[in-house]
Order: C-alpha cells, then sequence, then structure tokens
C-alpha cells in the first residue's frame, strides 16, 4: 500500500534525506554590496576632467567637454558626500571628485579673471 510514508520494514524511517522536506531547493542569500554611486562617478569625472585639459592642445573638442564635466562631478561630488554621511560609504571618491573638479573650476575663473585683466590693459593702452 502507497501511504507516502516509509514502512517500518524498509529501514528508511531513521535515515536523513536531504532532498525530502517543505520544497524546492532555495539558493543561500547572498548580501548585495551596497555602493555610492554618485561619489564615484564624480570621481571618474573629475578624472575626466584633467584629462580633458591635457589633452585639449592635441584634441581640440576636449576644452568643449571638460566644463561640463567639472559642472557634473560638483553636482555628483555633492551628491555623494552627502549620501556617504547617510550610508557611511564612498566617503574618499566623493571627497576625491569634490577636490579635482573644484580645482578645475577654479582654473576656470583664473582664467576668466586674467583674461580680463589682459582686455582691460589693452583697451586701457588703445584708447
Amino acid at each position: 500500500m502507497l501511504s507516502g510514508t516509509p514502512s517500518a520494514e524498509s529501514g528508511d524511517s531513521e535515515e536523513f534525506n536531504p532532498y525530502a522536506g517543505a520544497g524546492a531547493y532555495q539558493q543561500p542569500m547572498v548580501p548585495v554590496a551596497q555602493a555610492n554611486d554618485n561619489a564615484t562617478y564624480s570621481m571618474w569625472l573629475g578624472i575626466a576632467t584633467w584629462v580633458c585639459h591635457i589633452t585639449s592642445g592635441l584634441i581640440c573638442f576636449t576644452a568643449c567637454l571638460a566644463p561640463f564635466t567639472t559642472i557634473a562631478g560638483i553636482v555628483l561630488g555633492h551628491m555623494g558626500f552627502s549620501a556617504s554621511k547617510e550610508m557611511n560609504l564612498g566617503r574618499n571618491e566623493a571627497i576625491a571628485g569634490l577636490v579635482l573638479n573644484y580645482l578645475s573650476l577654479a582654473m576656470y575663473v583664473i582664467g576668466v579673471v586674467f583674461g580680463a585683466a589682459l582686455l582691460g590693459v589693452g583697451l586701457n593702452e588703445l584708447g
């Protein structure tokens, strides 16, 4: 008779069967590593900004990309830095991105001020 339970005569009642039980095999849970993507992107945009600055003499269009990577890097750096306070993750990348991008911004400001000063001196000599 098939009742679904092992009979006492077969001797299988005392053995452990890992495949019998509540259902199908379930894969063990693996914790997913969190990442502070904004901080990482800010750092990489800071590096890309300086690559654009260095290569702008050889490849002209990179000089046009650098202001956009600088602004995006600053915005993402601040977002990543504030997220690092909550997540306790990515703080160093956010700081590196902010430093690289703010140095680039400072370079732009100094260039504009210096260019305006040169233009002002040139105009005074003409007039």
